[in-house]
């Protein structure tokens, strides 16, 4: 689905004497950072945990100095995470990519390991400081740094404390955004080629207004039960869900959500799914862009804001299988790529893309979001299958995510075309081994 999301792994916990149930125990996250060739443990790495289902901050630490590892414990379910380090180019290399969700299982260890690489940006230094309240620290705050249409951003932890690296020398304005705070007039500042800069941010409680989104779909009834839709408001830049404004509710559309404590602002709307069956309509978004709100005053326009979902495209091979987002392994540099045929499309996009990095290495459809989308080559619709043929070659080790684009021609529209479906955003997913 678009945005961010996975599923949780359903656990069961035993019984006690008294017949009551007992909460399944928790599982491990481990990360191992590490850089270099040979590869070499990568230390003081900012790392970040998100539950996967909510786009909700969990956890937050730094990598070992001696291994390079990162390990929380967790409750069993689906979590992503975002890996920063000064010089060096984060992971995932873009706020606008999906990461690829982790699975914890109860009473197990999970073992992610990660290569991070120096980054190619000269003259960037890094802001840090602290969130508070009065004379408490405050916890889950997307504190970001923003100039001309550009920002840099990051969470602050359970101290209050927050840290962006790698930003380039400008003047900026810095932001805190999160439910039902309300942040000190914004401080602008220049950041220095090197170094560090130091800002603070105070907040101070809110009441802010209420956002309404209606959810409806195109079709209906096939997708898996149950299926919980999550409707979140992100940065505008960055597209990063804003801590404490979202919610989720099992699909039985139309849905209404309604997400209060929402501070004045512009903001993007998104709905992002499990992978079940179930997409966000596409041809809104390539042609508009994803849907916006703006409170002014604690009044939210437009109010309610309308999302429109479809069936995807499904999947067949190479991609992790639909109840988990672990990618498959495949063993050739120029794999086929299969999917089922949608009923009623009259071309294909396909599109290949490095994981981490967000990179296409083939096909896909450049300027979403503007008047003037273009599709790469069209596939057919007699075809459900395609060899790769890029001139960037696939590299072994790395993780890449595919994705199939469905059209049809529409005279009524400046293009000519419109979308009418693409596959789930956390399907496609393979390792080159």
């Amino acid at each position: 689905a678009i945005g961010l999301s996975a599923l949780l792994q359903a656990c069961s916990g035993g019984g006690d004497g008294d017949g009551s149930s007992a909460p399944p125990p928790p599982g491990t996250l481990s990360i191992t950072i590490t850089s270099g060739s040979p590869a070499a443990a990568l230390a003081g790495v900012s790392v970040l945990v998100f539950d996967a289902t909510t786009n909700a901050p969990v956890a937050s630490g730094t990598s070992a100095v001696s291994t390079g590892i990162y390990s929380v414990s967790l409750t069993a379910g689906s979590y992503f995470v975002k890996l920063s380090k000064q010089g060096y180019t984060p992971v995932p290399a873009s706020a606008l990519l999906s990461p690829v969700p982790q699975t914890v299982i109860s009473a197990a260890t999970t073992n992610y390991p990660v290569t991070m690489t120096l980054s190619t940006l000269i003259g960037t230094g890094w802001v840090s400081g602290r969130v508070t309240s009065g004379s408490a620290n405050v916890a889950n705050v997307l504190v970001a740094v923003e100039a001309a249409g550009v920002a840099y951003t990051s969470i602050s932890n359970s101290s209050g404390d927050y840290a962006i690296y790698n930003v380039p020398f400008a003047t900026y304005t810095v932001k805190g955004y999160a439910q039902s705070y309300a942040f000190t007039s914004p401080t602008t500042t220049v950041v220095a080629t090197t170094g560090n800069l130091n800002v603070n941010l105070t907040a101070s409680t809110a009441v802010g207004g209420t956002v309404l989104v209606n959810l409806s779909a195109i079709a209906a009834g096939r997708a898996t039960d149950p299926v919980n839709m999550v409707v979140s408001l992100v940065h505008p830049i960055t597209k990063e869900t804003i801590p404490g404004l979202s919610q989720t509710k099992t699909y039985t559309p139309p849905l209404s959500y309604s997400l209060s404590g929402v501070v004045d602002g512009s903001y993007f709307v998104r709905s992002t799914f499990a992978n079940d069956t179930l997409v966000v309509d596409p041809d809104y978004i390539v042609k508009f862009g994803e849907p916006s709100v703006v409170v002014s005053g604690g009044m939210a326009t437009p109010n309610p804001v309308g999302i429109t979902i479809t069936f995807a495209v499904p999947l067949i091979s190479p991609s992790n299988i639909l109840g988990s987002t672990q990618p498959v392994t495949v063993t050739s540099l120029t794999p086929t790529f299969i999917w089922s045929a949608y009923s009623s499309t009259k071309d294909y996009v396909i599109e290949v893309m490095d994981a981490n990095s967000g990179t296409i290495v083939w096909g896909g459809i450049t300027g979403m979001g503007t008047p003037t989308p273009v599709r790469s080559f069209l596939i057919p619709p007699s075809e459900t299958s395609i060899i790769y043929n890029s001139a960037t070659p696939l590299l072994v080790g790395k993780t890449y995510r595919w994705r199939i684009y469905a059209s049809v021609d529409d005279s009524t529209t400046t293009l000519g075309w419109k979308l009418i479906s693409m596959s789930e955003d956390q399907m496609g997913l393979f390792t080159v081994n």
